[in-house]
């Protein structure tokens, strides 16, 4: 293996480094953002940067690119104080890369790649009809990250919509019978391999696989 100091790789060239650098966290999960213009056109981004943050209340964390220029999910996401978050599944890989193209505003994303808006729980933003899971947030929390000027959203879940034959007795999400995809970096992508689950780990005790 080769060491790579941090100076090498602020010396590569730029497209070589993002390209990289958005690959060594892995394989993220891919979801679309609906959101709704204040003029009704609804819109579309794609995001594979959505984390965990808590159960009780249900809380999920966001990152967006800092605002050198206009991100529309961002502006329609605060001006509605509401969006909805859609699971990308392989076979909506096509549409989803494209709709990360630079539209213009007045444009709605779901018209320029084929994907279909729904509208549920009385949200103006659009939900994706052909994603398996599909959630509705509203943002609670901004945090600006002073490193870079990436912007975190805290968004508490309102609503979901899914396939209850996807979720088990014990509310394991079977992501990989919805056929969900993930990201490799910026514009690699990538099915779901069958999961694998074990019991909670305790010190001295066997490890014991669980049925999904």
């Amino acid at each position: 293996m080769e060491f790579i100091s941090v100076e090498q790789i602020e010396g590569w060239d730029s497209v070589y480094r993002r390209t990289l650098m958005n690959a060594v966290a892995g394989p993220r999960s891919l979801f679309l953002m609906g959101t709704s213009h204040p003029n009704g056109t609804p819109n579309l981004g794609l995001f594979f940067n959505l984390v965990h943050v808590g159960a009780n209340p249900p809380l999920l964390g966001i990152l967006f690119r800092p605002l050198t220029v206009p991100r529309h999910s961002y502006s329609n996401l605060i001006r509605n104080n509401e969006c909805t978050l859609n699971l990308v599944s392989e076979s909506m890989v096509p549409q989803a890369h494209q709709s990360s193209a630079s539209f213009a505003e007045e444009i709605s994303e779901f018209d320029a790649v084929g994907l279909k808006p729904e509208f549920h729980g009385g949200y103006l933003s659009p939900t994706v009809a052909e994603s398996p899971l599909q959630l509705g947030l509203r943002p609670i929390e901004e945090h600006t990250i002073q490193a870079n000027a990436t912007i975190l959203v805290v968004l508490k879940l309102e609503w979901m919509r899914l396939n209850k034959e996807f979720v088990s007795a014990e509310g394991f999400l079977r992501l990989e019978q919805m056929q969900a995809a993930v990201s490799n970096g910026l514009d690699g992508y990538a099915g779901l391999a069958r999961s694998q689950r074990f019991a909670y780990a305790k010190v001295g005790a066997p490890l014991r696989k669980k049925d999904l």
